[in-house]
């Protein structure tokens, strides 16, 4: 089974290094070719951008954009506070997880996503995309279709540097000392690694709120990623001999696939798909928001990000990316990566899980939260077939967790 899985994969990224020598792009998810999918018959709302949908639901939205330490140009979007007090209240920062981008929050509809809802709440919303997905595909001398160096990143650094860029834009635009976080999945991990590498960041966070907390991988359920975990060195080994950065992307065959089935029998194909992932309970997210959902799935991320992630599964420790002896020797003065020292989180942190999610387990939420300083609850979803996905689409999230989070935000003030 392993050695189909990584015949696969190697297939597929051998298949597209050779397009990409070719100079041929897989265009077909791009806006230019939306006449086509909407002949076809596509939900609308699969296609729609962020600010387009935000503005379809007549919400206010802005662009903005986030430059890092390192070079990466990053998209940050805002959604307006329905209150005309809305300066009254901290900034909320929602950050996505790793295959995903902003458009996760909003794209269910007024009625499920949790920008809109924040929004509704007199909140000042703001959905930044990390480096690398396709909102945030810019460097100030990098080009990320030519240069290899562009996607040399993990979660690391999205947490040393992409994290504490947004915190310090947001502060400044709306002249707020402090602000609200809430993260899923990976946007936990790189809040986790943010504030254990830079500490000082601590002080501007009011309260965090992680969905589908992401740290210790040591009892993940899911067996597709503890499959390839197994592998991940040699399927390293082989994109980078490829040179090959980039995974997941929009412009890729997977995307294309998904996005056209998805429309037709999204609860066979696309619901399967988490179900066989993340124990996800096949129509527990309606058939409309799965096919909407996986045209806005896979919005590209670095192979070296999902390496990181192996590795945390192999190694059972939440430590910094293994460079190998050599290299942790240079990066980090040791032959072995350093652990993040989560000890030195102590802003107050919620974390929200569910009793089946295959990939942030109840195990290591457990481990993650006897090591937070100061964990003000460990909120179990009360439901038993909620997962991965369910904390973003399923309707019953505003009733289930998102008013946990409003409840909080109120207690917090401003």
């Amino acid at each position: 089974m392993k050695k189909v899985i990584f015949f696969i994969l190697c297939l597929q990224e051998v298949c597209r290094a050779s397009l990409l020598r070719q100079k041929t792009l897989l265009t077909y998810s791009l806006p230019e070719n939306r006449h086509l999918k909407r002949a076809l018959g596509y939900t609308e709302d699969t296609y729609l951008n962020f600010t387009e949908l935000a503005t379809k639901y007549r919400y206010s939205s802005e662009e903005h954009t986030v430059i890092t330490e390192d070079g990466y140009v990053l998209k940050v979007f805002r959604i307006l506070s329905k209150c005309k007090s809305f300066s009254a209240s901290l900034p909320i920062i929602l950050m996505h997880g790793l295959y995903d981008s902003s458009d996760l929050w909003i794209l269910s509809g007024p009625q499920t996503g949790l920008g809109y809802i924040l929004a509704n709440n007199c909140y000042d919303v703001w959905v930044p995309n990390h480096r690398g997905n396709w909102y945030s595909r810019k460097h100030l001398t990098l080009d990320p279709n030519k240069d290899i160096e562009f996607w040399n990143f993990s979660f690391d650094e999205h947490g040393y540097f992409d994290i504490p860029a947004i915190i310090d834009y947001v502060t400044e635009v709306t002249n707020k000392s402090k602000l609200f976080y809430v993260g899923h999945s990976q946007g936990t991990t790189d809040y986790f690694v943010a504030m254990s590498l830079r500490p000082e960041y601590n002080n501007k966070i009011q309260l965090s709120f992680h969905l589908a907390p992401i740290a210790w991988m040591k009892n993940i359920i899911s067996p597709i990623p503890k499959s390839i975990a197994e592998i991940t060195n040699e399927i390293k080994v082989i994109l980078d001999f490829l040179g090959i950065g980039e995974v997941f992307a929009r412009r890729q065959l997977s995307h294309i696939i998904l996005e056209f089935f998805c429309q037709y029998v999204p609860q066979l194909v696309c619901g399967t798909g988490l179900a066989i992932t993340t124990g996800f309970l096949k129509g527990s997210v309606s058939s409309r928001i799965l096919a909407v959902a996986f045209g806005h799935l896979f919005a590209g991320s670095s192979g070296k990000t999902f390496a990181h992630f192996g590795q945390l599964i192999q190694s059972k420790n939440f430590q910094r990316y293994d460079e190998g002896k050599i290299g942790n020797l240079k990066k980090y003065g040791m032959e072995m990566p350093p652990q993040y020292n989560i000890s030195k989180i102590v802003s107050p942190v919620i974390l929200i899980c569910g009793q089946n999610d295959w990939v942030s387990s109840l195990r290591d939420v457990d481990e993650l939260s006897s090591r937070l300083g100061n964990l003000i609850e460990t909120y179990v979803v009360p439901k038993p077939t909620w997962s991965h996905n369910n904390y973003l689409w399923d309707l019953e999230a505003p009733k289930l967790v998102f008013k946990k989070i409003l409840d909080y935000l109120r207690r917090s003030g401003t």
